[in-house]
């Protein structure tokens, strides 16, 4: 704060004055209050009255005293401030000043970098360019070289060529000469071979041929053999069919017999009963001859008391015999119920 003062010499001057001032009073006030006086009652309230005036006139200045203060405070603080706020304009206007500054120096810097790419860029394609004419010189040449060195190879090749192709010739003529020799002997020693095999084809195939009748002959016998043997099989199976099926015929009506016979063991002739009717009885039989149903069929004149009795017969019946055969159960069976 002092540093600040210092600044504004007129202020610190009129602050120093004013407090001389009141320090001067105040050592005036004192001196009147330390050395008392003999003095009469008159002077005494004259006295009082005057130091009362003295009190309220110091009250009066020590009120402006601190109105002044307040006032030099005052505008020392608007001094402040007001420098303050310059001071940030200057600081604002600096920083402003430096970045426009920084701003010019960066696009100088980038003009300058760009003029420096395009120098850089111009060189390179300056270079570049006499890179490419001195290759293709460099090719150029090359290919004249080559083409020279490929011409050179190729005459020489010919050469080579040619006198292989002369030795060919003479070699191919030499082994066209001895195949040729070699064929006519080859072609006669074929004609030869071929008599032979000729003599040899009809030796083999007079002698395919007698086998051939010979083998035709043998399965003729054996063919007539099997066919009579299929004859006799067939007889004989026909033969052992028809005596199966009397066989089974006869257990067929031996079955039906034994069953009927069962059934009219079990029968009761109902009281009353004066004329005996025939009936169809059909019966449904499960596994072991168990009874499972019965119903009847052409039942002629029958009562049902008649009905009744042989229902209750075949039922007492259970099991069924069996039959002779399995193959002749019949899960249906059919029967002339007729007692005599």
């Amino acid at each position: 704060m002092f540093a600040e003062l210092l600044q504004h010499p007129r202020a610190l001057a009129f602050s120093l004055l004013f407090h001389a001032v009141i320090i001067g009073l105040m050592v005036f006030n004192l001196t009147f209050i330390d050395k008392p006086k003999n003095i009469l009652a008159g002077q005494v309230a004259k006295t009082v009255k005057a130091e009362v005036v003295d009190q309220q006139q110091l009250e009066e200045r020590e009120k402006q005293k601190q109105l002044d203060e307040k006032r030099i405070k005052d505008a020392e603080k608007k001094k402040l401030e007001a420098k303050k706020l310059e001071q940030k304009k200057k600081q604002e206007a600096e920083q402003k000043r430096k970045a426009e500054a920084k701003k010019k120096a960066e696009l100088k810097r980038k003009q300058e970098a760009e003029e420096k790419r395009k120098v850089d860029e111009k060189a390179k394609t300056e270079q570049k360019r006499k890179a490419d004419e001195k290759r293709k010189a460099d090719e150029k040449l090359k290919a004249e070289q080559k083409r020279k060195a490929d011409e050179k190879k190729k005459a020489e090749a010919k050469r080579k060529a040619d006198e292989k192709r002369k030795a060919e010739e003479k070699k191919k003529a030499e082994e066209k000469k001895k195949a040729e020799e070699k064929r006519k002997a080859e072609e006669k020693r074929k004609q030869e071979e071929a008599r032979i095999a000729e003599e040899k084809r009809k030796a083999e195939e007079k002698r395919k041929a007698e086998e051939k009748r010979k083998a035709e002959e043998a399965e003729k016998r054996r063919l007539a053999e099997e066919e009579q043997q299929r004859k006799e099989a067939d007889l004989r199976a026909k033969l052992q069919a028809e005596e199966n099926q009397r066989r089974l015929n006869s257990l067929r009506e031996a079955y039906k017999l034994a069953i009927l016979q069962k059934v009219k063991r079990n029968w009761i002739r109902p009281a009353g009963s004066e004329k005996i009717p025939e009936c169809w009885i059909e019966v449904l039989q499960g596994p072991g001859g168990i009874i499972l149903d019965v119903s009847f069929g052409t039942c002629k004149g029958s009562t049902a008391a008649y009905r009744s009795s042989i229902e209750n017969a075949v039922r007492k019946a259970d099991p069924l015999p069996k039959p002779g055969d399995p193959a002749l159960f019949e899960r249906q069976l059919n029967f002339n119920f007729k007692p005599e």
